[in-house]
């Protein structure tokens, strides 16, 4: 088999491609087809190839056939590739706006490099092995948990949790009992751990987030020693698994714990900045009476990170319309402070897509027809009882009474060219909301369940 640079144009998709359950006509009928399978999975396939370009190390086969350049092995990946070029080949109208959005993102490769077969049989046995597994070493040979975990780094909750395990060892290294607790999570129980961690509504609870390799903590440490106390103390102990594994699992933890999870009230404005890996020192904290702690001499304060220099940073909708997904992730990428005014209206859009695609999911009609029904709506869903105090600041500024000019003031940053936001404003409700459209994905995939 020979190399050769071919033309997107040139190549046809394989009519007789094992992923159909029968033959197709033409390659609108096979792009259809795969689209019916899955649509999301391809349509993530055209977002990566505008990102990053058709995978190098994976070839298209082809097999000539007449005056036709058939692919017998990437069918998926000259399919994404086509529709990039052309997005009405998708067969619906919602589809096709999709995909050109995509497409406007970047410019789609051309041309890609392929493997020439001079039939079918002479490809059999690459396609076979690349698709049936490992067959006994001759195949791809799948990583481990641990070999992924190596090279995923300081991305996977695995290692999210040795950094959150080395850090609380850092905040608080005179209690002896929290040392042995937490070397015993790391030694027997980081997974569990890593579990917890990669929970959002877990990290938005206990205040803390990640910045690459540093640990942040929206909270003063103060306030969470005893919950981080009796987190090591339950996960080196009696908290498995099995209690753990599923969200609900999870919430049900923390409502077993509520009286030590930190008050909203005590949220730092601006979270602060621990790192392994930094020069200045956290204050330490004993162990006093009655197991309280002590806060020993104050040391200076170390420089604070920006609490958000971009919007709703710790939150991914993972349940939400691939549209509502992608507008929220396009919208994480503003910078607050560079560009105020599209970071204001932003915060108002990204909001009232994500409580109207949830209405339109499940089929709400009642309060729909303004902005502050439809976060009532969307409110008295996830917190009938007003009593999730991460929801408290979107309650108060969208229903109560001050809410009424915080909504103008939404409003204004989209319809008034009189108004001027403040960089305070924007994080302030970027900080309110988060916690709210997180309930919004954990209850998309509750009904879905």
């Amino acid at each position: 088999m020979k190399q050769a640079s071919m033309h997107i144009a040139s190549l046809t998709l394989d009519d007789n491609n094992p992923r159909h359950a029968k033959q197709t006509a033409s390659d609108t009928e096979s792009i259809a087809t795969l689209l019916e399978k899955g649509p999301d999975k391809l349509l993530r396939l055209a977002r990566d190839i505008i990102q990053h370009g058709v995978n190098p190390t994976e070839l298209v086969v082809v097999m000539v056939d007449d005056d036709r350049n058939v692919v017998l092995e990437g069918n998926r990946r000259v399919a994404a590739l086509k529709l990039l070029h052309n997005p009405k080949l998708a067969p619906t109208e919602k589809l096709q706006r999709q995909i050109a959005a995509i497409a406007k993102r970047g410019e789609a490769p051309r041309r890609v490099v392929c493997v020439v077969a001079e039939s079918r049989l002479q490809a059999e046995h690459w396609i076979k092995i690349r698709h049936t597994g490992e067959n006994g070493g001759i195949g791809v040979v799948r990583w481990s948990t641990s070999e992924a975990s190596r090279f995923g780094g300081r991305s996977t909750p695995t290692e999210k949790a040795r950094l959150f395990t080395d850090a609380v060892g850092d905040w608080f290294s005179d209690n002896l009992e929290l040392q042995q607790n937490i070397q015993a999570v790391r030694e027997g129980r980081i997974t569990n751990l890593g579990r917890m961690i990669a929970d959002p509504t877990v990290r938005s609870r206990l205040g803390i987030s990640f910045d690459g390799d540093v640990v942040l903590s929206n909270f003063p440490k103060e306030k969470i020693y005893q919950i981080l106390i009796r987190l090591f103390a339950d996960f080196a102990g009696p908290v498995s698994v099995d209690q753990i594994k599923t969200k609900r699992l999870r919430e049900k933890y923390l409502e077993h714990i509520e009286e030590l999870l930190p008050k909203l009230s005590d949220r730092l404005d601006e979270p602060e900045k621990y790192s392994k890996f930094s020069n200045g020192d956290a204050p330490s904290q004993g162990n006093g009476p009655e197991g309280k702690a002590v806060t020993e001499e104050k040391k200076p304060r170390r420089k604070r990170l920006d609490f958000e220099k971009r919007l709703f940073q710790s939150v991914t909708l993972k349940h939400a319309s691939l549209r509502t997904s992608e507008v929220l992730e396009e919208a994480k990428k503003i910078s607050i402070d560079d560009t105020p005014n599209i970071a204001a209206i932003m915060v108002r859009a990204v909001v009232d897509i994500v409580a109207t695609d949830v209405a339109s999911q499940l089929g709400w009609k009642r309060n729909q027809d303004t902005l502050k029904g439809r976060i009532a709506a969307v409110l008295n869903q996830v917190d009938p009882g007003k009593i999730d105090p991460n929801l408290a600041d979107a309650w108060r500024l969208s229903q109560e009474d001050d809410g009424a000019l915080v909504l103008k003031t939404l409003h204004s940053f989209v319809h008034s060219w009189q108004s001027h936001p403040l960089t305070v404003d924007v994080r302030k409700l970027s900080r309110a909301y988060s916690p709210l459209l997180l309930k919004v994905d954990d209850l998309l995939e509750k009904k879905r369940n």
